[in-house]
């Protein structure tokens, strides 16, 4: 039973990296590849004068080797506010959120990314250059 075990175990380790090994360090912080939850890949960032966010992409959660150009938003903390609250089960729920566009340079980990943000519903008008952190540098 046990020697049958364990080539489903070794697949199971290799099949993706583990999500903390996903780190990137950008011009506002490090962006962390917190987990997937609900389908949707959650990553914490750095935005307005380096208060707390998260990025979230539904869709993107578990795919490590098929990735391009993904939509979702980002939810954070600072003074500027949108007329409705925004959030993630479980997670974080602000009034400071807005659109995210998520666009990979590699479709395999680990890749650098460009992030698209913008405030509320309204036009993405920043964002972030993110370089993958490997082997703990």
């Amino acid at each position: 039973m046990l020697k049958s075990l364990t080539p489903a175990v070794l697949a199971l380790t290799l099949a993706a990296p583990a999500l903390a090994d996903e780190v990137w360090s950008s011009d506002t912080g490090e962006i962390v590849y917190l987990a997937d939850e609900y389908g949707a890949a959650i990553l914490s960032f750095s935005d307005y004068g380096g208060l707390p966010g998260e990025l979230i992409f539904p869709g993107l959660a578990g795919n490590f080797t098929d990735r391009g150009v993904h939509h979702g938003y980002w939810v954070g903390q600072s003074d500027m506010q949108c007329a409705a609250a925004l959030g993630r089960p479980g997670g974080m729920t602000s009034l400071t959120w807005g659109r995210a566009v998520i666009a990979f340079d590699e479709m395999g980990f680990p890749s650098a990314f460009t992030v698209l943000l913008g405030d509320c519903d309204e036009d993405l008008t920043r964002s972030l250059r993110a370089e993958p952190i490997v082997g703990g540098q």
